[in-house]
């Protein structure tokens, strides 16, 4: 596990000093579970699920965040969870927000939800790899191209199942899926029809490798940037583009300064509601099962809502639009690109994994 304690101190003990800071876990006298007791069914089935009676149980506490400041869908998110979560415990579990992007990055976040001074965040899949590596298997480029296969296979599938064991063995209880929807391509210099419309193009990307080995693939030159830096990287001309959903890219505040916008859908980017180990093991059992509910009924809402959004996103803005004819010799030659990197990927991640992905999928 990669805990970089030193370049998170600050914003720990910033954590620990706010305001609205209550003491985490409020001292529930229900025995300690683990991060890999954390519900693993899937979306449908936890949404069904029925709200817990937690009424007799101590009151416990948390705060939530996320990177994306001024972002409505994530921030309602929150706001969703926190009430329900009152709602479903009987008003035993207490939330409040952090601001968006005040605690740094997604890594940041993510390291502090390992070490507990951050109870609870809204984190995209990718950027809790970043922190703990070994999760790129489940975004490989052009895996799961559109959103039926995602729900099947992601969302409520085996996919989901996966990333909820893997967190939980880095100390991280993914307690349901929200979204980030696919990834596109925006840029300032010209429309992007071909391959060839690539090369040299400066992109920004997360610090997420197979993003990274995508757009080197296809010839452009990517470059791993933190959300929050973006629109200065974008406007001092050290990037060309941006890479990221529709929705991410207005909350980064890019829009206005793209002209051009190509819908690669060339990854699903997941993302997810977890939680510190020492919050989760600070509920009871009733507790823990309204709080699921909360999380799975607030994730429905902003995948549904992040979906929906793309396009009247786009029609806000002035900017040229392209889409990629799956039958087009452009669309070929991508997919080509990515079957090279499948089988680049083979070695690097379990293979269990990587055959199941050979069997359920194509590229």
């Amino acid at each position: 596990m990669r805990k970089s304690f030193q370049r998170i101190a600050a914003m720990a003990m910033a954590v620990m000093t706010a305001a609205s800071l209550a003491a985490c876990g409020g001292g529930s006298a229900a025995p300690a579970t683990t991060a890999a007791a954390a519900p693993a069914a899937s979306e449908a089935a936890k949404a069904d699920a029925p709200a817990a009676a937690a009424s007799e149980d101590k009151e416990v506490t948390f705060q939530v965040t996320n990177t994306h400041s001024g972002a409505p869908i994530q921030d309602k998110t929150m706001d969703m969870l926190i009430e329900k979560a009152a709602e479903y415990s009987n008003g035993t579990i207490k939330g409040t927000k952090i601001a968006a992007g005040s605690l740094g990055g997604e890594r940041e976040e993510t390291e502090m939800i390992q070490l507990g001074t951050l109870e609870c965040g809204l984190i995209s899949d990718m950027g809790i790899d970043s922190a703990i590596g070994g999760l790129g298997w489940a975004w490989l480029p052009f895996m799961l191209p559109t959103y039926d296969m995602v729900d099947k296979y992601y969302i409520n599938g085996w996919i989901g199942e996966e990333l909820t064991k893997q967190m939980a063995a880095q100390g991280i209880v993914r307690v349901a899926a929200t979204e980030n929807a696919y990834r596109e391509c925006g840029n300032v210099k010209k429309p992007i029809k071909s391959m060839e419309d690539f090369a040299g193009l400066k992109i920004r990307v997360p610090e997420t490798k197979a993003c990274q080995d995508f757009y080197t693939a296809i010839g452009a030159i990517p470059a791993a940037i933190a959300t929050s830096e973006t629109l200065a990287a974008l406007e001092q001309g050290t990037v060309d583009g941006v890479d990221n959903s529709i929705s991410n890219m207005e909350s980064m505040g890019v829009m206005e300064r793209l002209k051009y916008i190509t819908l690669l859908n060339y990854m699903y980017s997941g993302a997810s509601i977890v939680c510190s180990e020492d919050f989760w093991n600070s509920m009871s059992p009733a507790q823990q099962e309204a709080f699921t509910k909360a999380a799975t009924e607030a994730g429905e809402y902003m995948r549904t809502e992040m979906r929906a959004a793309q396009d009247e996103i786009l029609a806000k803005y002035d900017f040229e639009v392209e889409t990629i004819d799956p039958e087009s010799d452009f669309y070929k030659q991508l997919n080509e690109k990515a079957a090279a990197l499948w089988e680049n990927y083979k070695t690097e991640y379990p293979a269990e994994i990587m055959d199941r992905i050979m069997a359920d999928f194509s590229v």
